[in-house]
């Protein structure tokens, strides 16, 4: 059944849908060992991701102040920071204050949530708006129009996850709550609202429910994403995960990983998709068929967080529904390395606090934002800092300006 109350409260949010999926094996497939590299920790460096880190402190202002909780990407020139209803854009090189996009809103150019999609092609970003538009916007803040999302029976609800490939859009179905009465991960359309194709999900069907179904749900923070975990009226549970991005980018080839799933695929313009990679999590992996429930990912590892750069993969591990680990998988030699995800990445480069990347852009730029209030401690701790030329930027900061955005490439 349709259910735009979940929609309106949680698709915002939780961008995955429950099951599993066997791993396959094909020429080219590339494997990522993680039963092997997670039984013998190490250290995980910067240089692992990239060759150079920048640091970009963001002009301080009234009209600019970034909050708590902020999310940092680096789109083209600019720097797009979003927190509660607020988006913001920054030059990428200077960090000065551009404009704030668009807002939060039942007007005819506001948007749903400050979640977004930017597409690489057009310079524009792309924010769902309630029930079937995604409104699209620039950094300076102008406003585009808007895409018409087609919703047919069964599809009903729009996706909550886009991307895109070719000359299309590409959107991703979050079967929160189990509220689709389709099992389709994937929806293909036009700019124009055409619908071009739908792809089935490769997780097991689940039965539909409805609001009125759901018993209780339970949160559980997993490094950027988060577990959410679902009990039913009827006893039954299911878990999704919140904070993650099952679409993106890299060199201009559209991903796409569904949770739960070990293997990630490379989607074509016609609906294809081919296996890019896999996470070898050996006899611990998650096996899920038919329905199943949350209880049954205790004991087994699974991946929650994915950013792919140009020669490095870093991802973030579940352990026994307990610990959370980081990993870096080196495309270039299948090297993977992992370590505690609390640890963060030494940063071997510049020596400064430890890199813990959030966002990657298309070009392999990963980002994450570090606050005055770790930065000036550290700064006191380290007085042959202001000798490091990469460092200068940090040594002006006060105590109550914004953060700084890192960016290893």
């Amino acid at each position: 059944m349709r259910k735009k109350e979940i929609a309106a409260v949680l698709v915002a949010c939780l961008l995955a849908a429950c099951g599993g999926n066997p791993k396959t094996a094909e020429d080219g497939l590339a494997v990522i060992d993680v039963k092997n590299a997670i039984s013998h920790p190490t250290e995980l460096k910067v240089s692992q991701l990239g060759q150079t880190v920048r640091y970009v402190p963001l002009e301080t202002g009234d009209s600019c102040f970034v909050g708590d909780n902020a999310q940092i990407r680096v789109c083209g020139k600019n720097l797009i920071a979003t927190f509660g209803s607020s988006c913001l854009s920054f030059d990428r090189e200077t960090g000065r204050f551009i404009a704030r996009i668009g807002h939060v809103g039942d007007d005819p150019q506001g948007y749903s949530n400050t979640e977004f999609t930017y597409n690489d092609r057009d310079g524009l970003l792309y924010f769902m708006r309630q029930p079937n538009l995604l409104q699209k916007y620039d950094a300076q803040g102008g406003y585009h129009g808007s895409v018409t999302v087609p919703t047919p029976a069964p599809l009903n609800a729009m996706p909550s996850n886009y991307s895109f490939v070719d000359t299309l859009l590409v959107g991703y179905y979050a079967n929160v709550g189990r509220q689709n009465t389709h099992n389709n991960a994937l929806l293909l359309f036009s700019a124009d609202g055409q619908l071009a194709d739908t792809v089935p999900s490769r997780l097991p069907a689940l039965s539909a429910m409805t609001v009125s179904d759901i018993a209780s749900i339970s949160v559980v923070k997993f490094g950027e994403a988060a577990s959410i975990l679902i009990r039913y009226n009827d006893g039954s549970t299911s878990a999704n995960l919140a904070g993650i991005c099952p679409l993106w980018r890299q060199d201009g080839r559209l991903r796409f990983k569904e949770p739960f799933n070990d293997t990630l695929y490379t989607v074509s313009a016609a609906g294809e998709l081919a296996p890019y990679a896999f996470f070898d999590m050996g006899d611990r992996g998650v096996r899920l068929t038919g329905e199943w429930e949350s209880r049954d990912l205790n004991g087994k590892l699974f991946t929650v967080f994915e950013l792919e750069g140009r020669n490095a993969l870093f991802f973030q591990c579940v352990e026994e529904l307990e610990k959370t680990l980081n990993g870096i998988y080196d495309k270039t030699d299948g090297t993977v390395r992992m370590a505690p995800e609390a640890d963060g990445l030494t940063d071997d480069l510049t020596g400064f606090l430890p890199f813990h990347p959030s966002s990657c852009s298309e070009q392999g730029e990963f980002a994450s934002l570090v606050w005055p209030e770790k930065i000036l401690p550290w700064l006191d701790e380290h007085p042959e800092a202001k000798d490091h030329p990469a460092l200068k930027p940090l040594l002006d900061i006060g105590e109550e300006d914004n953060p700084v955005v890192v960016i290893v490439q």
